[in-house]
């Protein structure tokens, strides 16, 4: 009987696709995707968006520029010539990850131990914090090898001025050392010294960071069960498809298009206190600006239940049965929500992941979130990602109206 019973499961299993993905074509999916995720963001893989502004543009401060370009970790975003002003935006958009500018109302970059402020300057996000770190580290490193002869001069100078006095001899030695250095530099030859001096960070936003992480969290959780929810819902269409009640609906005045739209309806309906109640207790408990953002939440969250809603129903309208409509919902919203930045920033991923990104709903709704509660833009600023969402919607919906009255004709 054991057998038996362990045979009968073997079969149902084995003739059940969805199943059969689920038990072992999306573990391998998921540890693909995490895995180049997190090796990515451990490793050298990872290449921070960078704006880059020079505004003394001398000799000294381009050896910098081009070391950061040719280090390999940056990317850099944004046009030549761009002002402090016009990085701090992109910044604050979320187009470039950190900023970086060389300040010409500092002192120079080759004054290591003057007074003044410091010649270096990072503008960061409070929620990109590592960011900033990781350029931080860039930054240092690159200094010492484009400009060792700038920092041991610098360093030996202050000595001089100081603690000692060097003699004719020892400051003629001191200068042959500096000039080989530098051509040591010049020919991309590394040096191993730190430096720490001559940075200072400015912020994008005036929250924490603490805020604008859940502000991040609030829309990327909220989409995910949204996503959840609605094909919860949605199910119940493959049901009624299943055991016929839809061949007495074709029957009636209205067609398919009554059921569906019904249920559109109560899933978006459904999905907007759902998206209430996560903004409020995030309101509420950590200092997210709901009612200062209210109407631009309001347009983000309806269309952002709308894609849900018409996905749903259209995945669940494509399916044969219930079980397989259950199957596939789960693998789509766990895919999806991996790659959208539901589950795991789209900070950290490579970067074509994160262009891959775009192709989601998670990451359109979590671009007008983050848009109105991180960065204080116009609902104008995010009227892309709403546009695309209602896109999904209205398509998604037709299509689930389509496919369910092929479903009762069969």
């Amino acid at each position: 009987m054991t057998i038996a019973m362990f045979r009968a499961m073997f079969l149902s299993l084995l003739n059940d696709r969805g199943a059969l993905a689920m038990a072992f074509l999306l573990p391998i999916v998921f540890f693909l995707l995490l895995a180049e995720i997190f090796s990515g963001a451990a490793g050298t893989e990872l290449q921070l968006r960078a704006v880059i502004v020079d505004e003394v543009d001398n000799e000294l401060s381009q050896r910098l520029v081009k070391a950061l370009r040719d280090g390999g970790a940056l990317v850099a975003v944004g046009d030549e010539g761009m002002s402090r002003n016009q990085a701090v935006l992109l910044v604050r958009k979320g187009t470039a990850d950190v900023g970086l500018v060389i300040r010409a109302d500092a002192r120079a970059i080759d004054d290591v131990g003057g007074f003044g402020d410091p010649p270096i300057l990072i503008i960061s996000d409070p929620a990109r914090a590592v960011a900033s770190l990781m350029l931080t580290g860039q930054v240092q490193q690159a200094y010492f090898e484009a400009l060792p002869d700038v920092a041991i001069g610098s360093v030996a100078q202050m000595i001089g001025d100081q603690f000692v006095e060097f003699d004719a001899q020892q400051q003629a030695d001191l200068d042959e050392g500096i000039a080989e250095m530098r051509v040591d530099a010049m020919a991309g030859e590394q040096s191993g010294w730190s430096f720490g001096e001559m940075l200072d960070t400015q912020t994008v936003a005036g929250r924490s960071a603490a805020t604008n992480h859940v502000a991040y969290y609030a829309g990327a959780v909220a989409f995910l069960f949204l996503l959840f929810a609605s094909m919860q819902g949605a199910i119940s269409l493959a049901e009624e498809q299943e055991s016929g009640i839809l061949d007495r609906i074709m029957a009636g005045p209205g067609g398919v298009a009554v059921l569906v739209n019904g249920k559109f309806l109560f899933l978006v309906a459904q999905g907007f206190v759902q998206m209430l109640l996560i903004f409020c207790v995030a309101w509420q408990v950590y200092g997210v600006d709901l009612p200062a953002n209210y109407l631009s939440w309001l347009v983000v969250t309806l269309v952002a239940c709308c894609a849900a809603a018409g996905l749903s129903l259209f995945v669940a309208a494509a399916c044969r049965t219930r079980v397989q409509a259950q199957n596939l919902s789960t693998i789509l919203i766990l895919i999806l929500s991996v790659v959208g930045g539901s589950m795991v920033p789209r900070f950290f991923m490579p970067q074509w992941l994160r262009e891959l990104g775009w192709l989601t709903p998670n990451t359109w709704a979590i671009e007008a979130y983050s848009g109105i509660f991180w960065r204080d833009q116009l609902l104008s600023d995010v009227m892309l990602p709403c546009l695309l969402l209602a896109a999904l919607g209205t398509f998604c919906l037709g299509g689930a109206q389509i496919l369910a009255a092929r479903r009762a004709r069969i």
